[in-house]
């Protein structure tokens, strides 16, 4: 197929609270995308456990590509899938699914985080996987699966991360793309092969782990003959993807979102004493690269906000918050506190109260100090990344600013204040345009190499400058030194 071929590629990019499929139309080498469907979905508590509906969302996968053929007047060419990462599957020697997925929100983990890290310690685990060993990671995962039911150890046959978990459901033969691969923290620094001392240490049978493939390659096919391709799995690999950066350039990006993820694009692994002490992890990239990063609560914030409140209009409560005068004070998004469900505001409320006492004044102003709290967190973590990765990245290069934080009228504005630092801010839908490049590359509609003139072509970027926020920098270095005071007293 040559680049002047048309191709229409589908993106079923599925989040934690939706089914969304995205079609991409590759026309004269200008990329268009639509969204074809929509479905919510949610946890569901199975007995006091937190599990994904898998039946809905494998419904919506499925309606997915039924709308995308009726906008088509045929199916689409192929499809991608891409997920959130760390939760999975367990198949029986049938190949059947053994139950519901758990969600990465459950709590059995932390009844066994302990005894995992005494068993290997968080790290030797860094060392051989470069992922920051945090709770809800497969790893802990799957140690607290067989602490709990240690006669899964015979029960199953095949693990699959979450997004080679529809493909196969959709037709595609078990395997694992090394991105989502990578996130597992069962899997070598840069995902050439799964870590035996850390499968070893925990007791996850080898023969349980499918095969690791290469990402934006075929995967397989539908019953219908749609060419299933594996886009790099997780959101955030499909979302740096969508850059267009080459494999030696290194730059910060921000993938916004429910969870904030920042980090450097770095061509292998950075497996030093300063990566460690900075809590960074290395994750592949789509096109075999690292994403050097950390993550850290996101939208998660505002989202159980707006659910409290049931107001599901994040544009007015933005221009609102844009409205309304800053408590000149900032959270700590990763707080424990605000790690799970329930009444969100209540929770910052407390928080602020405890460490400063005051508390936001109504869903204005408590979306102001989301924001600005999360620019500030942005601001620490991209500091330490600089200071990393050192003279590989240049400070004055811009962050990239990529998902669902660039709609947002006042992050991206923040976020280059806090930072100090241009924030060039690119396409909302980066994880679905991403999924869709990947698709153009594994079917031969693109060459390998032209995936940055195509973004340049198809996609129109925003600089922003510290000077655009309605918070100067100075502002922002103020509620930096007062939570840092607040947090270690």
């Amino acid at each position: 197929m040559t680049s002047t071929d048309e191709h229409h590629a589908l993106a079923l990019d599925l989040g934690s609270s939706s089914v969304r499929a995205v079609l991409g139309s590759y026309r004269q080498g200008v990329i268009s995308t639509e969204e074809v469907f929509r479905l919510h979905h949610q946890v569901v508590d199975d007995q006091g456990a937190l599990t994904w509906d898998l039946e809905r969302i494998m419904d919506g996968a499925r309606r997915s590509i039924v709308e995308a053929a009726g906008r088509l007047g045929r199916a689409p060419d192929s499809i991608g899938i891409d997920t959130w990462g760390v939760d999975y599957g367990l198949l029986d020697a049938q190949g059947e699914l053994l139950r519901a997925p758990r969600a990465y929100r459950d709590g059995r983990m932390a009844r066994w985080a302990a005894d995992l890290d005494q068993v290997i310690s968080p790290e030797a685990a860094w060392r051989a996987t470069g992922i920051l060993p945090q709770q809800i990671n497969t790893v802990y995962q799957l140690y607290a699966d067989l602490r709990q039911e240690p006669d899964l150890v015979d029960r199953v046959d095949r693990f699959l991360p979450l997004p080679d978990l529809v493909a196969y459901l959709l037709g595609a033969p078990a395997g694992a793309g090394r991105a989502i691969a990578s996130t597992t923290g069962l899997a070598s620094p840069g995902a050439r092969h799964w870590a035996p001392q850390v499968l070893e240490a925990t007791g996850i049978p080898e023969r349980w782990m499918p095969p690791l493939v290469d990402d934006a390659t075929v995967a397989g096919t539908t019953p219908e003959g749609i060419t299933i391709v594996r886009p790099g799995g997780h959101d955030t690999a499909c979302a740096v993807h969508a850059l267009g950066l080459r494999g030696d350039e290194a730059r910060l990006f921000i993938s916004s979102g429910s969870w904030s993820l920042i980090g450097a694009v770095v061509p292998h692994p950075v497996l030093d004493e300063a990566a460690l002490r900075a809590g960074l992890t290395n994750e592949v990239r789509t096109d075999g690269g690292i994403r050097l990063l950390r993550n850290l609560t996101g939208f998660w914030l505002l989202q159980e906000c707006q659910r409290s409140w049931n107001e599901p209009d994040t544009g007015a409560l933005v221009k609102a918050a844009g409205e309304c005068t800053s408590l000149g004070v900032v959270i700590d998004p990763d707080d424990a506190l605000f790690a799970t469900p329930g009444d969100m505001p209540a929770k910052i409320a407390h928080w602020c109260r405890d460490h400063y006492a005051v508390e936001p004044e109504g869903p204005a102003q408590t979306v102001r100090l989301i924001l600005e709290s999360l620019a500030c967190a942005h601001a620490a973590y991209a500091q330490g990344l600089q200071d990393v990765v050192g003279d590989l990245l240049d400070p004055a290069s811009p962050i990239h600013l990529v998902g669902g934080g660039a709609r947002n009228s006042l992050l991206p504005a923040m976020t280059a204040a806090a930072c100090n630092r241009r924030v060039v801010v690119g396409t909302p839908e980066a994880s679905a345009l991403g999924n869709i490049l990947a698709q153009l590359k594994a079917t031969g509609a693109v060459e390998p190499d032209s995936r940055g003139e195509v973004l340049r072509r198809s996609v129109s970027l925003v600089d922003v400058d510290p000077s655009d926020s309605i918070v100067p920098p100075g502002a922002f270095d103020i509620m930096r030194e007062r939570l840092l005071n607040a947090t270690v007293r």
